[in-house]
């Protein structure tokens, strides 16, 4: 029995540009899961003058709020990160502690579970269940099979979830809860890496959950297309990815399928080439934040999902929009100030 219960637990991620929908999908999940054991959804907000990020995190149900700031937080150092979280779970105790699935936070969540000897459940797809019956269920053998898994650990449970696996609730008001805020002295003994400078990963290779921006494409773009929109995204630095009919159709490979049967995405950005938007697809990328289709068909369903619809042969329109491009790059490089020519 847990003599200090704290609650369920959220580790916030944050850029320049504020909160990561991924913490806001967390919080979405945490709320629910919250109910149903009679916890209280905490976030814990760790970085560097982050307190910005407060309100946005009551806006998506948080109701207590641990804030550690120090200057070694400013960038995800993991040994910093582990130190602090590990800190607090001591004092407080947890019930549950959600990461997300991110490249950051699939290697801390390992890390502070063997540190400290606790349970860590990575990848969950869903959390079900009451207290006494919690069941997790996650994915193993790249999305062919599902695993539930019944945790009997009544310590500290760390998760993490994929981005994606949850939609992101309507947000309220920014309101005032309690914010304890934690001096923590991080030894300088415990900073093992130090890090010099970020290598962005490759679109072409990435994890298609992963990708900020996604150029997409369907079965109406045809093998022959692929060239083209292959250079389309290299021109945005995206990654390729595409409907159950692309793969079906060879001209993409299976772990690049967006959908029911292959991957949820959020990407800032997607691009719909050839897509007609059955459920199959648009359940995989419902939440994008802007999304712009390209098909012939002007009855097609993905654009009732696009911010920007365009009708046409995407063989005519993509090697325009790549020009434009590349001459915006030309004009950035020059330092010149870039505008929208409407009327082309």
């Amino acid at each position: 029995m847990r003599l200090k219960p704290e609650g369920i637990w959220i580790l916030e991620e944050h850029d320049d540009e504020g909160t990561k929908n991924i913490t806001l999908e967390l919080l979405s999940e945490g709320q629910k899961l919250a109910r149903r054991l009679n916890e209280q959804l905490c976030v814990c907000l760790l970085g560097s003058q982050v307190g910005g990020c407060i309100p946005t995190l009551t806006q998506y149900g948080a109701e207590k709020i641990y804030l550690v700031e120090h200057e070694l937080l400013s960038e995800c150092s993991l040994d910093a990160y582990a130190f602090v979280l590990g800190e607090l779970i001591k004092e407080y105790d947890p019930y549950i502690l959600m990461m997300g699935a991110t490249p950051s936070g699939s290697e801390l969540a390992p890390r502070i579970a063997a540190r400290f000897k606790l349970p860590c459940i990575t990848e969950a797809k869903n959390i079900t269940g009451q207290e006494e019956n919690l069941q997790i269920t996650k994915s193993a053998y790249n999305d062919q099979v599902y695993i539930t898994i019944d945790p009997l650990a009544r310590r500290p449970l760390i998760v993490t979830m994929p981005p994606g696996e949850t939609d992101i609730i309507e947000p309220n008001k920014p309101r005032e809860v309690e914010v304890i805020k934690k001096n923590v002295e991080i030894p300088a003994d415990i900073m093992r890496t130090k890090r010099k400078r970020i290598i962005k990963g490759d679109p072409r290779t990435i994890r298609l959950e992963e990708a900020d921006i996604i150029v997409s494409l369907g079965r109406g773009a045809g093998n022959e297309s692929l060239p083209i929109l292959q250079e389309l995204a290299d021109a945005l630095g995206a990654s390729i990815g595409g409907s159950r009919g692309a793969v079906d159709d060879g001209i993409i490979k299976f772990e690049r399928q967006i959908g029911i049967s292959g991957k949820t995405v959020t990407p800032r950005l997607l691009i719909a080439c050839g897509i007609s938007g059955a459920r199959e697809f648009t359940a995989g990328m419902e939440n994008s934040n802007l999304v712009a289709a390209v098909n012939i068909d002007q009855k097609a369903r993905i654009f009732d999902y696009a911010n920007l619809c365009i009708k046409g042969d995407l063989r005519m329109i993509i090697p325009q929009v790549i020009d434009k491009i590349q001459i915006a790059k030309q004009k950035r490089e020059k330092g010149q100030v870039l505008g929208l020519d409407t009327k082309s």
